[in-house]
């Protein structure tokens, strides 16, 4: 990590931040009381909120569809 430009930017070098964000995201979303997921449908589920909060949600929900229009074809 390149400290000085991060700093330079006032954005945050702790870990504090992402521990945070992984109680949020990870523990009081996906492990509340009566919410079971299958372990192969996790992963898909904690890149929602990243490609949301990332602006590109359009172009995930389009290679989502185009890879299942594909498998319905084979």
């Amino acid at each position: 990590m390149n400290y000085a430009k991060v700093l330079a930017r006032k954005l945050p070098i702790g870990s504090g931040a992402m521990e945070s964000l992984i109680h949020q995201v990870v523990n009081l979303r996906m492990k509340e009381n009566s919410k079971f997921w299958l372990k192969e449908n996790v992963e898909i589920m904690l890149h929602l909120p990243c490609q949301w909060i990332a602006g590109s949600w359009h172009n995930f929900c389009n290679s989502i569809f185009t890879s299942f229009i594909h498998l319905q074809t084979v």
